[in-house]
């Protein structure tokens, strides 16, 4: 079929998508067709499009062997033993690109045309990492953070490479890197660059004549290969800085820090902070854990930010104290500054944001909120193969603007499906954490997912939420764009077209089968582990 024939195709689909809607219907159901219809028309055209392009030739799922892929531990302990203890190390790397100015990079996050090239610094990029070890001989296990909007397995797998040596040799069982999901940092996923037309042009060309180390994005190498080398310089620092010490944690629903933007209107209302106090009185760490998008800075900045999770950090360091942020399920969940920035405070309303949240967790501990968390610690991870069943997304990887691990499981490019990983940690007897590779809607985690009365597909949500899935009593913490980014994940009952209004997540989403795959994957990892 011609390209012409097939554009033209997709197009009349769209526009014609309103006629042909009977006057019998309601108008939910009015509305919805049209969506619904007009949604058809425009996945059409991009499948028209995709059909056109030539194949990338991915791998067959069934040729593929996974490599530089941390499982965790094999044995899973109930109790910590007698003689076991908490040591812990950390270490903060700079990605801040000092030739910006000679350079061009490019501000990820919003799809400005044209893009957001850099021209200034408020702040900075970091990698931070903790190495944690509980003492029972099965190894230390990774938690890095990059500031960054997403991060894909590619590219993380492309850092556990650089240390695969270094983790055989000091019997490290996993190494687990997340992204806080800032909107103003340098592209680290490819989709805020020059892609269209001039890298569009180049791909295409380049796919067609099998030169896949010429496709560009809004990824630069330079920075990518920095990135790679400081993420792996922070983690082997953080192994070598390892001490003895004691662990406290603090969950708590004091602080509204957080809204939600989009139906059911789920959040994660607990904050939760780990303290780490080492045996030789040498500088404490803390980490927190919330959810809330870092979009303070809005889509028209060019200045690179790692927007309130740095002033978290900051204000730790300013204590003396280290620190490091991990995102948590926080599909459309947005900030909530009032009454959370410190008295007094001048300065933008996101730096106050940051500063007052480390300000309520230091004082947790002033408090005595704390508990002790006995050293214990468990963690495995499973591979988890999504389909690509959103057009946008298999768009952007057969051009080459993504460079998430894809698979071929039929006879083209459009059947495949996304590698991925999903994780389960447990920390002391009632500290739970979910490694997830995207924006999870937190719905899928806390519960309160819609069910048929009220769920676009008017279908039921069957799975229970994860929080259900572990020990009772226990907090379930979720770690977001962990290992991955495959985008939103959203419940498929409530999947709807990509123009409806309050769906727009569905647009930047790997596809409807993505919410259950996963929170499958994780309630496997729960049985597997028996805890």
């Amino acid at each position: 079929m011609k390209k012409r024939t097939i554009f033209a195709l997709g197009a009349l689909s769209t526009i014609a998508a309103g006629a042909v809607i009977s006057k019998k219907t309601t108008p939910e159901q009015r509305n919805r067709f049209s969506y619904d219809s007009a949604d058809k028309g425009i996945r059409a055209l991009l499948r028209g499009i995709c059909s056109v392009l030539p194949e990338r030739k991915w791998q067959l799922e069934e040729e593929y062997v996974p490599e530089n892929f941390f499982s965790g531990y094999s044995e899973f302990l109930e109790k910590s033993g007698k003689q076991a203890s908490w040591s812990l190390g950390y270490a903060c790397e700079d990605l801040t690109p000092e030739d910006y100015q000679t350079h061009n990079y490019y501000i990820a996050g919003y799809l400005n045309y044209p893009p957001n090239l850099m021209q200034g610094v408020i702040d900075g990029q970091f990698v931070r990492a903790v190495c944690l070890d509980d003492g029972t001989g099965r190894g230390a296990v990774v938690f890095a953070t990059i500031d960054c909007v997403g991060i894909s397995n590619t590219d993380i797998r492309r850092v556990r490479a650089r240390l695969a040596d270094f983790a055989q040799q000091n019997n490290i069982a996993a190494i687990n890197i997340s992204a806080t999901h800032c909107h103003s940092a340098v592209d680290t996923q490819g989709l805020w660059g020059d892609i269209i037309p001039n890298g569009l042009k180049n791909n295409v060309k380049a796919v067609k004549e099998g030169r896949e180390e010429d496709l560009t994005s809004g990824r630069d190498p330079k920075f990518m290969n920095n990135l790679y080398e400081k993420a792996s310089k922070a983690i082997t620092d953080a192994f070598a800085s390892m001490k003895k010490g004691k662990l406290y944690s603090a969950v708590t629903d004091d602080l509204e820090y957080m809204r939600d933007k989009r139906p059911p209107e789920v959040v994660e209302k607990d904050l939760t902070s780990l303290h780490f106090v080492p045996d030789d009185g040498s500088a404490e760490t803390y980490a927190v854990f919330m959810a809330a998008h870092p979009v303070c800075l809005g889509a028209k900045n060019r200045s690179l930010s790692s927007d309130y999770p740095f002033y978290i950090v900051d204000e730790f360091n300013k204590h003396g104290k280290n620190g490091i942020f991990f995102q948590g399920a926080q599909l459309a969940v947005a900030t909530r500054r009032d009454g959370i920035a410190p008295e007094g405070f001048e300065g933008e309303s996101w730096q106050g944001y940051g500063r007052g949240i480390a300000q309520f967790v230091l004082g947790l501990a002033d408090a005595g909120r704390e508990q002790k968390v006995k050293p214990l610690l468990n963690i495995k991870l499973n591979e988890v193969f999504i389909p690509g069943k959103n057009e946008v997304l298999m768009l952007a990887a057969r051009l080459g603007f993504v460079n998430n691990r894809v698979l071929r499981t039929g006879r083209n490019d459009m059947q495949a499906e996304f590698v991925t990983e999903v994780g389960y940690a447990q920390l002391g007897e009632n500290l739970r954490i979910a490694l997830i590779p995207g924006e999870l809607a937190p719905e899928l985690a806390y519960g309160g997912a819609y069910m048929k009365d009220k769920a676009y597909r008017h279908t039921d949500w069957k799975l229970p939420p994860m929080q259900s899935m572990v020990k009772d009593g226990s907090k379930l913490v979720v770690i977001g764009l962990a290992n991955d980014s495959v985008g939103y994940i959203l419940p498929g009952n409530d999947y709807g077209s990509v123009i409806a209004p309050l769906h727009y997540e569905e647009a930047i989403s790997s596809g409807p089968d993505a919410g259950e795959i996963i929170v499958k994957a994780f309630s496997k990892l729960v049985e597997e582990t028996g805890r």
